[in-house]
């Protein structure tokens, strides 16, 4: 491309034989629009530059220099990606990267991975949104459904990025926090030595001074079947032999809860390990139970409310949310917190089973390690 040429778009249609006004139609474009480009008046977003070459049958960096240089980022993988779209935040001074496969299919993605990792498990990235909309990016991690539905509140509202929330058990959570691949980490872990919540392994898990804010109190207990045909009043039912027991994954407050109610009932907590059916959140839980994959799992009141399950609550547990101090200035962070303790998502949030009492209290301070 010559200094004097804006960009190569009107000498790859020619040599295609295409008019203005056919490669409009394939773009998706009008042929003013077309037109503005190839006269360089007008400089193609991302999404526009690669609608335009996928119609000419070409790569970006054939028409656009620095349209190409700007579609492409290297990111750091928060999971193993191979292929396939990612939603992308910048968090800690670089990209990060999250597969969107299973639950996630749901999400629009920010990129597709053009080229797998080579270099630092580093991962080239090819743009489908603008880079400052995928910048703005918040990510929660947590196994709480009402942080989908948080999420799902703000990012059909006008602000800064959408808030992406990515179902993870607790430990899980604080594992990306201490590594800078999340903003926000949801913990509901009761210390089994001292019965403190959260703040115990949140210690454990992340060096950085971090701050706790209560989402909410939850029910969390024993999903059963509609009409309970098995007849299971508590964890000392759980030993039946044959009983289809759905067991969350090590890590989750839901796994240390079983556990803990297996060993106070005299049964060995080997059985959440033997268990036949394993489930990697709250919903997934009650969706086997649902499906008649499982008779039984721990899961919290409104996954149960979710698939109209029978419940049976063996423990209240404080809903934490750790954050990063230094972000809590973040105007990411602060829409996120003032949609979180509104007068609409708490009632939201109570409509689930949640009690919502405590929400936004700022419950623990924790210095860096």
């Amino acid at each position: 491309m010559s200094e004097s040429e804006p960009n190569r778009v009107r000498a790859v249609r020619e040599a295609r034989g295409l008019s203005q006004s056919e490669l409009a139609a394939a773009a998706s474009l009008s042929r003013q629009s077309v037109g503005a480009i190839e006269a360089g008046r007008a400089t193609p977003a991302v999404d526009v530059a690669l609608r335009l070459a996928r119609a000419l049958d070409c790569r970006v960096e054939e028409l656009f220099a620095l349209a190409a240089a700007e579609a492409r980022i290297e990111a750091e993988p928060a999971e193993p990606v191979q292929a396939g779209r990612v939603a992308l935040a910048h968090v800690g001074g670089r990209w990060v990267s999250y597969p969107l496969t299973g639950e996630a299919m749901r999400l629009a993605a920010d990129a597709i991975v053009a080229e797998a990792p080579k270099r630092r498990g580093r991962v080239q990235v090819e743009l489908v949104r603008p880079r400052t909309e995928a910048q703005d990016n918040l990510i929660v991690m947590g196994c709480a459904a009402a942080l989908g539905v948080l999420a799902d509140r703000l990012s059909g509202r006008a602000g800064a990025g959408r808030v992406l929330w990515l179902p993870r058990s607790s430990t899980q959570a604080l594992a990306a926090l201490a590594a800078q691949r999340t903003h926000v980490a949801g913990v509901h872990l009761v210390d089994g030595r001292t019965g403190e919540a959260n703040v115990p392994d949140v210690r454990k898990h992340t060096p950085a001074a971090i701050v706790l804010i209560t989402l909410a109190r939850w029910e969390a207990g024993l999903l059963l079947a509609p009409g309970n045909p098995r007849k299971i009043r508590g964890a000392a039912d759980l030993g039946r032999r044959g009983l289809r027991l759905v067991a969350r994954e090590t890590g989750s407050g839901s796994r240390r809860l079983l556990e803990r109610e297996l060993l106070r009932a005299g049964l060995s907590a080997t059985l959440a390990e033997a268990a036949p059916v394993r489930a990697s959140g709250h919903l997934e839980v009650a969706q086997a139970i649902a499906s008649g994959a499982g008779e039984v799992g721990v899961a919290t009141r409104d996954a149960a409310i979710a698939f109209g399950l029978e419940f049976v609550p063996l423990a209240e547990e404080r809903y934490d949310l750790a954050l990063p101090r230094a972000l809590l200035a973040d105007p990411r962070l602060v829409r996120f917190l003032e949609a979180m303790t509104s007068a609409a998502f708490r009632r939201e949030l109570s409509s689930l089973g949640y009690d919502v009492r405590g929400c936004g209290d700022r419950v623990a301070e924790l210095d860096a390690a």
